[in-house]
């Protein structure tokens, strides 16, 4: 967790039951009590999953993990890390659609999510079969397709606006026993390259070979004044090298790679490392259609702007470049849609460009935090300006204080007004749980 997202709960309630939850959300809604809601406290806002005067319900003993007997689905408490599930499903050679970080939790499946198979199974969200999920008055609803679809699909998108998930019941699939993947580090002497690579895998690696799965991204050392990319490369079959669809991978020069055949969750604890605890951290996000000169231009400007501030302690940026593709945004209407709005995508690779800072001392926040948002509203405009700005603003990444709902369009910010008014009349998910990002009121 971010020093950024420390605050003071009254106190902390550990569930160890659906039972448990759905007796103490009753009693906050009937008493109004302010309370938060943690899984793994991944996110980076302040209040998304602690409170201050309230009442912190952190999930971690709700941590059971069910492969059903056909290994169909698995069913997943939110206690649990993303590394959690890889561990338990590994033995088994089954893998679910879940994100990419051993320390993560399931926040991401209100939210987007990301995985190494999204660009043959679509994000996350697509792929939650049943959401078990306590509503403002404590009643306990299992939602799917068929129970409750108009809350089951608000709540792909919706975040903590409807209510506390118990369970995920996620669609399952049997893996070939094994993934090639790796990190690969590279210098910045390749960086002029890489990017062409990157451009490439949104156009065309990612969209002729849904096996494939890339995240690239861009460091910058303040201390050093050292920039590199270390991008995790995955091909999700069993083979001992890269297929040519990810050549200019590892044709492209460079310092290191850890490519190898191996197991999901020996990747997520690898692509996990590295990023520690207890720093001040902000990250901000907007969407593109991919674009090769815009790529470039804006890592040559953020590399700019990040050495004005490479003074400060303990000062690092991260760049990536997130692609979305055509395919992926059709599974998310074939799996009965979701709330992101990403019809917008007008049938072209998007790019979810991530902006991220970290530095050692509170101290420092407010001659660096706003800075940071002056430079990354500079960029969207610049996007803006040559016609490749997409409205989507993705929430897991997401800055605390981006309009994450307003890129979702304003049918389906209607829509999820509507269901909320159906299932929390009252405004308990925005009254109550303060933190994280809300659907607007009107």
């Amino acid at each position: 967790m971010p020093s950024t997202c420390v605050l003071d709960p009254t106190c902390i309630f550990l569930p160890n039951s659906t039972a448990d939850v759905s007796a103490a959300v009753a009693l906050y809604s009937q008493h109004g009590c302010t309370f938060s809601i943690k899984g793994r406290g991944h996110s980076t806002g302040p209040g998304a999953a602690n409170v201050d005067d309230g009442v912190l319900m952190n999930m971690r003993n709700m941590d059971d993990i069910t492969l059903n007997q056909n290994q169909s689905n698995v069913v997943v408490g939110p206690g649990n890390s993303l590394g959690d599930v890889y561990r338990a499903l590994d033995p088994y050679n089954v893998s679910v659609v879940i994100g990419r970080y051993d320390s993560v939790g399931f926040g991401l499946m209100v939210a987007a999510g990301l995985s190494f198979f999204n660009n043959r199974d679509g994000l996350a969200i697509d792929n939650v079969e049943s959401y078990e999920v306590v509503i403002a008055n404590g009643t306990v609803l299992h939602t799917s397709l068929s129970s409750h679809p108009d809350l089951h699909w608000a709540l792909k998108g919706g975040n903590n606006n409807f209510g506390v998930v118990t369970h995920y019941t996620l669609r399952a699939f049997k893996n070939p026993g094994g993934v090639y993947g790796g990190l690969v580090t590279y210098p910045e002497s390749s960086l002029d390259r890489l990017n062409d690579v990157i451009y490439d895998y949104h156009t065309k690696g990612a969209v002729d070979d849904v096996l494939t799965h890339v995240l690239p991204e861009y460091g910058y050392n303040g201390t050093s004044n050292e920039t590199t990319n270390f991008s995790p490369v995955v091909y999700n079959a069993l083979v001992n090298s890269l297929p040519p669809s990810l050549s200019g991978w590892i044709d492209t020069p460079h310092t290191n790679s850890t490519l190898r055949l191996t197991k999901y969750a020996d990747l997520v604890e690898e692509f996990n490392a590295g990023y520690p605890d207890g720093l001040v951290q902000e990250q901000r996000v907007f969407t593109v259609y991919a674009d090769r000169q815009f790529f470039a231009d804006v890592w040559s400007l953020f590399r700019q702007w990040m050495q004005k501030y490479r003074h400060i302690e303990g000062f690092y940026g991260l760049h990536c470049n997130m692609p979305i593709t055509p395919h992926a945004i059709a599974q998310g209407y074939a799996n009965g849609g979701n709330a992101l709005g990403l019809e917008s995508s007008e049938n072209r690779t998007l790019s979810v460009l991530y902006f991220g800072i970290t530095f050692n001392n509170l101290e420092d926040r407010d001659r660096v935090l706003p800075a940071h948002d002056i430079f990354v509203n500079s960029m969207r405009a610049l996007a803006a300006e040559r016609g490749l700005l997409n409205r989507y603003i993705m929430l897991p990444y997401a800055g605390f204080d981006q309009p994450v709902f307003e890129g979702y369009g304003d049918a389906n910010v209607a829509r999820l007004q509507r269901i909320r008014a159906m299932y929390d009349p009252s405004f308990v998910f925005q009254r109550l749980v303060t933190g994280g990002h809300k659907v607007p009121l009107t």
